[in-house]
């Protein structure tokens, strides 16, 4: 099986990358850590300083294939630039992955409604399985319809 990590070094994130972990070192396959790099984000942040440039983004998914290799678990690094969802669901479809594990951050409707949230909108966009990982629980949800077409 193939697993995308969506990792953006936040707290959240770090309850999927254990799950990851978990779930490579039980032999589910390849692994593959995919931090993206929000056009938003051009003001000081964590994901990057400046517009399309992701200081931090190589940081984190080094720590996160660092975190995995303690394990014993092998997995590729990416960086992608754009809408999280976007690039992600992207991810999802060109490298025919079997699901996608993200972190939540356990916001309720109404901060959903305010904020939006990456998990959520996967649910719907995503061609494949979706595993969401939140400090206390951990949801699978299939895909709200499937985009793999058979040739």
């Amino acid at each position: 099986m193939k697993i995308l990590l969506a990792y953006d070094g936040f707290e959240h994130s770090k309850h999927a990358l254990e799950e990851a972990a978990e779930l490579a070192t039980t032999g589910f396959g390849e692994l593959t850590i995919l931090s993206v790099v929000p056009e938003a984000d051009a003001r000081a942040s964590k994901a990057g300083g400046h517009r399309w440039l992701a200081p931090h983004a190589h940081q984190d998914v080094a720590i996160a294939h660092r975190y995995l290799a303690e394990y014993g678990v092998e997995a590729e690094m990416k960086i992608a630039y754009g809408d999280p969802v976007e690039q992600i669901r992207k991810e999802a479809a060109e490298g025919d992955y079997d699901f996608i594990v993200v972190g939540s951050h356990g916001r309720g409707p109404v901060g959903r409604m305010f904020l939006g949230s990456v998990s959520t909108a996967l649910l719907e966009a995503a061609p494949c399985a979706v595993l969401i990982v939140s400090k206390d629980t951990t949801v699978r949800r299939e895909p709200a319809r499937s985009l793999r077409a058979t040739a």
